[in-house]
């Protein structure tokens, strides 16, 4: 009875939470699915999927996100001598970036089409909303690189807070944002509120 009370009662508190604890629920869950299926450091070379290596066809994605970051970086001022080659990037007096499978933001479109699959909506709409989400992290990724590409140019000492600290921490807040949108406006049934007419006594 004690515990039946209290357990009611935690419930009750977390119950206007329940949204955002499904949504660390799931996310945690495709951590632990990614480490079960993949094996790969984020910061190697090496890549395999069900024990399958396919590092190839992910270098090969790497040096598509290389030429779209360089053809990027190329718009800002001052970037002539931005220069790249295979999964290298470089300006010629700074320091050598170089574009792994863990830079494509693989994982974070996984964790994304996840978390949307196996949260509650409309699956129409979620034919959508999936392929547009992954479109807006796909290009955040590509400003991601870019912007610390721009910014690491004469000070390289910049390199790990913003990549590692500062860009990451708001890739995974945009996925956030992403699932906020989702459950306000589009996973939310809305109930037809009955008529007012009838329900109250009429004075003639």
């Amino acid at each position: 009875m004690f515990m039946s009370k209290h357990f009611k009662y935690l419930t009750k508190i977390l119950h206007p939470y329940r949204g955002v604890l499904y949504f660390v629920v799931l996310l945690l869950l495709t951590h632990f699915l990614w480490k079960l299926v993949v094996d790969g450091d984020l910061h190697g070379q090496r890549i395999a999927i069900f024990g399958k290596d396919l590092t190839p066809q992910f270098h090969s994605l790497s040096v598509f996100t290389v030429n779209m970051v360089h053809w990027l970086v190329r718009l800002f001022p001052n970037t002539d001598d931005f220069y790249k080659n295979g999964s290298l990037m470089y300006f010629q007096d700074g320091i050598r970036i170089n574009i792994i499978w863990g830079c494509t933001a693989v994982k974070q479109l996984y964790i994304f089409i996840v978390i949307m699959l196996f949260y509650k909506g409309p699956w129409k709409k979620k034919l959508w909303y999936i392929p547009a989400g992954c479109v807006i992290l796909w290009v955040y990724n590509i400003v991601r690189i870019a912007m610390i590409c721009w910014l690491t140019y004469q000070h390289s000492e910049r390199f790990y807070f913003l990549h590692e600290g500062l860009f990451r921490y708001i890739f995974y807040g945009l996925i956030f944002l992403l699932w906020v949108i989702w459950e306000e406006m589009f996973a939310k049934v809305v109930v037809p509120q009955e008529p007012l007419e009838g329900k109250f006594p009429q004075i003639t």
